[in-house]
């Protein structure tokens, strides 16, 4: 809870659902990938495997940056920071522990000329464990969010029981956007980069990331990583993300 992190692909969960909220784009949609390397006002891209073109399905479960880019290209800039605002980035959940980070989501008046296109893959933006957990808890319960809890109840010796107050689920995106992204993340575990992710007996729908850490000394991002895994199960009716 205190230490954020840029999440990497695991963002582009939201990405994803941005889209399907605000544009035309579907699953089956096909997404030009550029051959895996994209040009963006003087900066160059470069994805991990050269697509040619995948289905919005694809770019999820193979996880291309460029394809991300390309749908949050679409989105547009407003559109995508107030999806991620409302999926919960940029403050904190409310957990009654010391020192939560609310993480950093700048607004956009503050973002450069290719600072869509990092966000649209999880970059330019940080968040905690929790935020992210939240985030994809959206997605399992039918597009609410609902404000994580360590508390149920509370009783003093010999006192009545008492159940603090519930913040009431608020709508993040609608169910139907929640279902098609349920089966999207089912996707990127039967056929994509989180094979390693299923379980013997339960359906399963989740995301992997691999975000480049960042040098503050350097101000360049070095080869080392933070790997990511964000799920849930079983698939059709979410018990645990």
């Amino acid at each position: 809870i205190s230490v954020p992190f840029e999440p990497g692909s695991v963002f582009k969960v939201i990405t994803l659902a941005a889209a399907l909220e605000t544009t035309s784009l579907r699953p089956e949609t096909v997404i030009p990938c550029g051959s895996g390397r994209l040009g963006l006002y003087g900066r160059v891209i470069r994805d991990h495997h050269p697509y040619a073109a995948l289905t919005m399905a694809d770019v999820l479960a193979k996880s291309s940056n460029i394809g991300a880019i390309q749908i949050g290209l679409r989105v547009g800039q407003q559109k995508l920071w107030e999806y991620v605002r409302r999926f919960g980035f940029g403050s904190a959940t409310g957990l009654p522990l010391p020192a939560e980070s609310a993480g950093k989501v700048r607004d956009v008046a503050n973002w450069g000329k290719t600072s869509i296109a990092s966000i649209a893959m999880g970059h330019e933006l940080s968040a905690t464990a929790v935020q992210l957990a939240q985030a994809i808890s959206v997605v399992a319960n039918g597009g609410l969010l609902v404000k994580p809890r360590l508390v149920l109840s509370m009783q003093k010796p010999g006192g009545t029981l008492e159940k603090p107050p519930i913040e009431p689920p608020r709508q993040v995106i609608r169910p139907e956007t929640a279902i098609t992204m349920r089966r999207l993340m089912e996707g990127v575990v039967l056929n994509g980069t989180g094979k390693m992710a299923r379980l013997q007996g339960y359906t399963v729908g989740g995301k992997t990331g691999s975000a480049q850490i960042y040098d503050p000394v350097s101000h360049c991002y070095t080869h080392k990583y933070n790997a990511s895994f964000v799920g849930f199960a079983p698939v059709a009716r979410p018990a645990v993300v």
